[in-house]
Order: C-alpha cells, then structure tokens, then sequence
C-alpha cells in the first residue's frame, strides 16, 4: 500500500463521493425501480459483472454486483429491512468511485488490488418491503430474525450465497431509528458499528476479532468527519439473526447501522461515511493495517444508548393532575407520517432533543376541545382565537372541518377521556408562562399567541 498520511486516502475518497456520487439516489426512500438505472451504469463498467441472483416473495429480481478476482472474499449486503435504505446509495456509489480509480488511481489502492480481493454486493434484499417502505418482506416477516427457520425467500437467498462464496468479511448494512445517541452525549449516532457474537459467551476467536480491529480503523477514518457521532451496539447474542449466524461460519461480520445527523433528513452524512467506512476497511484488509488495533480501540467507541435523543424536549414543564401540581420534562417525538406525539413525561435528564423548549415557570392548560356541530370553515385568525380561549383540540366529524390556516389541526371523534398530558397523547396542547403569555403546541410545532 502507498504511504500516507492516515486520513489523506479518506480524504480522497470524500473528495471522490461529493464529485461523483449517484445524486439521483438522494431521496428519503429507496425503491426497486429507483435503483435500476444505476444498476444497469455500473453493469457498464468493465471490471464489474452484474447477476440476478434470485427474486423476491413478490418477484422482484435480486442483484449482485462484483468486481475483482482475488481470494480475500468480501461479502456485503443491503436493505435487509426494506425502509433502511442509506447503505443501499452507499455500496453503490462505493463501486463507482471503485471504478473511478481505475483510470484517476485516485484511492489508496495498488494497481493490481482486485488480483488480492473479491467484493461482491447486494443491494436491497427486501424490495417488496422497500416498495411498501416497511421493514418486512411480502410475507410480513422480519428477514433479519429468520435466520434458523429460512421461510423468506430472501434469507434463503443470503444463505446460499454465504454458503457458495464463503466470504471472509461481510458487511451487515441496516439503518437505525434516529433516536440512538453516541454514548452519554446530546450527540446523535449517525454510524454505529457492532461486531455480532456468535455464541452466548461472546467468544472473540480469530475473525471476530478482525471485524472489531477492522472497526477500530473504520471509526478512526470517519472520526475525522464524525468526532462525536460514532456508537457501538451492545453484543448480546441474537440467535435467529443473520449477523451473528454467519459470524458463526467463521466470516468477519461487520454491522454497520446508519443513523440521523442535524439538518439531514435523507441522511445522506451516514451515506457519504458508510463509502469512507467501507473502504477504510478495504485498506486496511489490503494493507493488514487493521492488526494495528486493539480491542481497547473498539471498546473505546461510545455505546450506541437508545433512546438517548427525542425529536422535540420540553424542560421543566408544570401541569396539574387533579389538586397535584408538578414539574416534569415532556418529549415529543415524530413519526414517518409526521404526527408528533408525546413520548415520555417525567426526569427526561438522561436524554437530549433534536430540538429543546425550555419551558421553566410554564404550565400546560388542561385540555379543552371545541365540539364541531356542523360545517366549519377555519381561519387562521379564527383558529388563533380559538386558541387563545384555550381550546387545543376539535371534537366531532374530521370531513366537517375545513381548515384554511396553514397550522395543524387535531381532530377527535369524541372527548377524551383525558384533561392532562400523557405517553402517547398527540403532541397538542396549550400552555402558559408566569407572566401570562400563551403558546400554543400544535403537532409539535410551537405558536405564540
């Protein structure tokens, strides 16, 4: 391998990604279709072949792209999980910069690097679950928890090419939700990494020990980027997941979780550091670079906490229950659909929020809902006086309420049964400071009144 600086062939290849990386693919989801026009370019490409490998419960081909013809095996593969799409753009943007160098050697690989390995990919294992962007397959299972019983056509699939190609390090790519933070830290963790046990005891023997030196090196790389946004899962053994059984054949696993960062809603910073991951870790395999490590190194990376982050924190809120009055935090979090809804209520001490209210000295109103007792037309200075009057929710027939403000609405079929916040609660209420000014909570969003 060519000497260097230790972050100038990341630096390369960061350069590489933002010049040519597929622009098409930065959307918030991936489906089979979105991604056939990229296969057929990198079909094109002289050192990769492309072969459909099998087909969806549904009949969706399965893919898998290769390129070179050495003996060091490299298997990764994405979209298990049909809504967790990032690593999908990634692998592929990854095989064209692998392409790119070719003729610009811009990279830090020798010339003759694909006489020493074979990569090969699969992106989007589950394109039925992507086409309905859910984490299941057709047949409504978990492909990633059917890794003993083999019922999906998809896991069957993954296991007949783990058993053919025998790869020697495999790349596990999944996203996560985006409420993980890394470590103890009001830091989102946008790129997780775990190397799966594969027994109970969590046996470290050889090649697990390679995919956590080989972690160690990929989190060094993209720390460069991320310094505080980098986690490591907890290794409890999954006996019915894919990682930790094919662990268990004596491959390297690596899972690789791509995660939120601020102001990235297509994730696309996990996606460009999945493609600076993976070949740091091509390198290293290359360069034996990884044997540097040690398992200090990858214990040092911060535990990957769930739950660490909510969308919206509200600190130090007071309400009412009956004559009790009491201060608390209240998270809010929202969901694909866009519904904010409360999370927790209580010492939310523990976690951070992607975005955070301080709320001292406010206290939430009980909850008053106007009755809708025929067609309505809402205005936005109506629906204001509405709520400056203290009503924070509308009872009655959704159809009859024709709301022309540009600010949320909620609308129940009947009163609730509730006047104060709880877990679960969709996130609309109205509170007020101790000098009487109002703001109004509407689906998360904050109004003053």
């Amino acid at each position: 391998m060519k000497a260097a600086h230790p972050h100038a062939p990341a630096q390369a290849i960061a350069s590489l990604w933002d010049s040519h990386h597929f622009s098409p693919l930065d959307k918030a989801h991936l489906r089979h279709q979105d991604i056939q026009s990229v296969l057929d370019e990198i079909a094109e490409y002289p050192a990769v072949t492309r072969q459909t490998i099998g087909y969806s419960c549904a009949g969706k081909s399965i893919e898998r792209l290769s390129i070179g013809q050495g003996p060091l095996i490299i298997l990764a593969w994405t979209q298990m999980h049909g809504d967790e799409p990032t690593a999908t753009a990634a692998v592929l943007d990854w095989l064209k910069l692998l392409h790119l160098n070719a003729s610009s050697q811009a990279l830090a690989l020798d010339a003759d690097w694909t006489s020493l390995v074979t990569l090969h990919v699969i992106p989007m294992l589950n394109p039925d679950g992507a086409e309905r962007h859910t984490r299941v397959n057709e047949q409504g299972i978990d492909i990633n928890r059917d890794a003993k019983h083999l019922q999906t056509p998809e896991g069957r699939l993954l296991w007949q090419q783990v058993q053919t190609l025998k790869p020697d390090v495999a790349f596990n790519l999944h996203d996560q939700n985006p409420y993980y933070s890394a470590g103890e830290t009001p830091y989102p963790a946008t790129i997780a990494f775990l190397a799966p046990a594969f027994h109970p005891d969590k046996h470290v023997d050889a090649p697990r020990l390679r995919a956590k030196q080989l972690i160690a090196c990929m989190a060094d790389t993209i720390s460069h980027w991320l310094p505080c946004h980098i986690g490591r899962y907890d290794d409890t053994y999954s006996l019915r997941s894919f990682g930790d059984n094919i662990a268990g054949t004596g491959a390297s696993t690596i899972l690789i979780e791509s995660g939120a960062h601020p102001n990235d809603p297509h994730r696309q910073v996990a996606r460009k550091m999945n493609v600076i991951g993976l070949q740091s870790a091509l390198e290293a395999l290359l360069g034996k670079l990884y044997q540097q490590k040690s398992l200090a190194d990858y214990y040092r990376i911060p535990d990957n906490v769930e739950d660490g982050l909510v969308d919206i924190k509200f600190s130090r809120v007071t309400q009412r229950c009956g004559e009790h009055e009491y201060v608390a935090d209240i998270s809010v979090n929202v969901d694909k659909q866009g519904r904010a809804t409360v999370k927790h209520i209580g010492d939310l001490s523990g976690q951070s929020g992607f975005t955070h209210v301080s709320a001292y000295q406010t206290t939430v109103q009980p909850i008053r809902t106007f009755q809708l007792d025929g067609p309505m037309v809402l205005t936005e200075a109506e629906y204001l006086a509405l709520l400056q009057q203290g009503f924070s929710a509308f009872v009655g027939d959704r159809s009859q309420l024709d709301n022309q403000s540009i600010l949320p609405v909620l609308v129940l079929p009947e009163p609730p049964a509730y006047s104060t916040l709880y877990p679960g609660a969709p996130a609309f209420w109205l509170m007020h400071d101790s000098e009487g000014k109002q703001r109004a909570v509407l689906n998360g969003k904050i109004v003053h009144l």
